[in-house]
């Protein structure tokens, strides 16, 4: 058992502030005797509807059969298929007669609409009625398209995850080619205790199955917890992975981030702020943590590790950094991008939602010679939730141009708008504090309602902001595009320490106007408008 901490610079500078990644990496052994594992309890839940025709449903019935074959008498499997309608194609059953099985897989075909929460309930229930003492119960959610008929609401499913797993069962999403609701499908896997797959095609689903299942079948660890304590004048401002977390009175991080299988490595990434003065003066460890867990190889016995990280700091930084903190520092705020545009995708705001994975990509690429395959491979589906993303603002174009105003209301419909006519006087915001996923909605609530009474210039005072983190970054883009389809323009002004060096990593220095001051601002929008009027 390896449990260890990097970070992305050894050396940082003792006369300024400075952001940095921490990767925190827990690395399990292999498992050592297949016989000590627990009986799996599987409910296998499989879209079937019109979307999957071709080679998709093939290739879904040709990785659950060879899926079949690799169970043991020992487990048991549902499988159920779904599309308008649920059916149970094989009940509960321990896997003696493998055969008829595989035969009822190749009943399953295409149909109509997409019942995910039926297909998903129905495996659900079939594991959870299973009297199997020490079962590892786990149930497979497989769609390739958007949830249209049951229950459709994303609060909903996610309680209905939660819950189930509170009860011992937990969710695994599997999100097929390129129209399902990613934030969806990660959101239900996320309560689930589950993990999260994106297939781009269907030779991929044999190889994911296989993954996830062989995960299962080496479980070495549950009730996963890792604290985290930090020196004096250094502070943890954001998760870049989508873990459970809170923070103790104490001041200690508390990371929960699900079960630990037997040859797992497991990397999770912070972003923390360092004022070198006092950080260099305070001695001790940079940062140390604790993780603990139930080794269920061992009788459910707890074990406990620990692990911390020393830093050596100089008048000036030297630049260099660790390949590998990078690299998983990277993947990591590429998964919050896809979130973050697909939470203002669903608010109707395409083109700002495409604004975040263009930045995205283009960060990714000036990075890529650190990993050429995994980071390309990353940006492959940036490029197809972005061609998406562009598909549906077309769309939603022609209709505008056609007047199809009755469109709005769909999934499709044209980018959010305002109310009123527009004027020229300025609106000036000081912002303070943190910027970060719980004061933006105030923050976009507040600038709708001055947008609608005409106002479409905008400057941010950022003297006060201390930090922001991705939501925040998204919702100033999303704000940026408000003002210049209104004809104006949102001007960010005095930037500095860490919000600053934020915006230079995120390669958004060039996406945003930035003044010095509020007077420099004022007076270029003053003339902007002035140069408006004359016609220039």
């Amino acid at each position: 058992m390896n449990f260890r901490l990097l970070l992305e610079y050894p050396e940082l500078a003792s006369s300024e502030n400075s952001l940095a990644h921490l990767l925190v990496q827990i690395e399990t052994p292999p498992v050592s005797d297949a016989n000590q594992r627990q009986p799996l309890v599987v409910g296998l839940a499989i879209d079937k509807s019109k979307s999957m025709y071709g080679e998709k449903i093939d290739s879904t019935r040709e990785a659950a059969a060879s899926l079949v074959n690799w169970l043991t008498r020992h487990d048991h499997l549902a499988i159920i298929a779904y599309d308008s309608q649920v059916e149970v194609v094989q009940p509960l059953i321990p896997l003696t007669d493998k055969f008829s099985v595989i035969k009822k897989l190749e009943t399953i075909h295409v149909g109509t609409s997409t019942n995910l929460s039926g297909g998903w309930l129905q495996a659900l229930r079939s594991v959870e009625d299973a009297e199997i003492q020490n079962g590892y119960r786990r149930v497979i959610l497989l769609t390739d398209g958007m949830a249209n008929t049951g229950v459709v609401s994303t609060s909903e499913l996610v309680k209905i995850a939660a819950d189930h797993y509170a009860r011992g069962i937990s969710t695994t999403t599997i999100g097929f080619g390129r129209d399902f609701s990613e934030n969806l499908l990660r959101e239900i896997a996320r309560a689930g205790g589950g993990n999260f797959y994106f297939i781009e095609g269907p030779e991929q689903a044999h190889e994911v199955f296989f993954k996830e299942f062989g995960d299962i079948a080496a479980l070495f660890g549950q009730g996963l917890e890792v604290r985290l304590r930090t020196a004096p004048g250094v502070q943890i401002k954001e998760l870049l992975n989508d873990v459970p977390h809170s923070i103790e009175e104490s001041g200690e991080l508390v990371l929960r981030p699900g079960d630990l299988r037997s040859d797992d490595l497991r990397n999770i990434v912070l972003v923390l702020e360092v004022n070198g003065q006092v950080a260099s003066g305070s001695g001790g460890p940079f940062v140390s943590a604790e993780l603990s867990f139930y080794n269920m190889l061992e009788g459910s016995r707890m074990e406990k590790y620990d692990a911390d990280i020393m830093v050596e700091y100089k008048n000036r930084a030297s630049g260099n950094f660790n390949k590998s903190v990078r690299l998983e520092a990277l993947l990591a705020a590429s998964g919050r991008a896809m979130i973050e545009a697909s939470r203002i995708a669903s608010e109707k705001d395409l083109s700002a939602a495409r604004d975040i994975l263009v930045r995205m990509i283009r960060r990714l690429e000036q990075n890529v010679d650190i990993e050429p395959v995994g980071i390309n491979r990353t940006i492959r589906r940036l490029q197809d939730m972005e061609r998406n993303l562009e598909e549906n603002l077309n769309l939603a174009r022609k209709h505008l141009m056609a007047g199809g105003a009755e469109m709005q209301g769909r999934s499709y419909s044209q980018d959010i708008h305002f109310a009123g006519q527009v004027h020229d006087r300025i609106l000036e915001m000081p912002l303070s504090g943190q910027l970060d996923l719980y004061r933006c909605p105030d923050l976009k609530s507040e600038i709708k309602r001055n947008i609608d009474t005409g106002y479409r210039y905008l400057v941010f005072d950022l003297t006060d902001l201390t930090y922001i983190d991705s939501s925040g970054i998204g919702t100033l883009i999303q704000i940026s595009n408000w003002m210049r389809k209104r004809g104006g323009v949102m001007i960010l002004v005095n930037t500095q320490g860490s919000v600053e060096k934020i915006f230079q990593m995120s390669k958004l220095d060039e996406f945003f106007v930035f003044k010095d001051t509020v007077v420099d601002a004022r007076s270029f929008l003053e003339d902007l408008i002035q140069a408006g009027k004359n016609g220039d």
